[in-house]
């Protein structure tokens, strides 16, 4: 069905049950996977110290899941992806890399809140989503 899988990551709940659901997939049909860890600094924080220790935590999130992706006996190409400018999103960059890459499916997790009106999805999922230019699947 999917023969090129994007995962994007950030080491929370969501993102690893949407690798999981996106291993089945690739497991499934033979797809492609390519972990994404984003570092989008936030504003006025654009200093050496913040992006190594963002760096270290995303090889460790990415490092975390290609070890999954191992014991499933699949090969994940990982992606850590650090943008230097704090004129752009992490929802921006999921997008920017699925369409650079060619990606054909996009399984991101979503972060949960609740409230009055139930549950609803992390901005960054819905934000990327939105944009996406191919099937994107939102784990819960």
């Amino acid at each position: 069905m999917f023969k090129n899988i994007l995962v994007p990551l950030d080491g929370s709940p969501a993102s690893l049950r949407a690798l999981d659901l996106a291993t089945e997939f690739s497991m499934r049909d033979g797809s492609r996977l390519s972990l994404l860890y984003v570092i989008v600094p936030p504003p006025m924080c654009n200093t050496k110290d913040y992006i190594d220790e963002m760096t270290k935590v995303g090889n460790s999130v990415l490092e975390v899941a290609s070890f999954k992706c191992d014991g499933c006996g699949l090969k994940a190409r990982p992606i850590l992806k650090v943008v230097d400018e704090n004129r752009t999103s992490t929802a921006n960059e999921i997008v920017k890399e699925a369409v650079e890459g060619r990606y054909d499916c996009v399984v991101i997790g979503s972060r949960g809140y609740s409230g009055e009106m139930g549950i609803l999805m992390g901005s960054v999922a819905i934000s990327a989503a939105i944009s996406m230019p191919c099937t994107t699947i939102i784990v819960r």
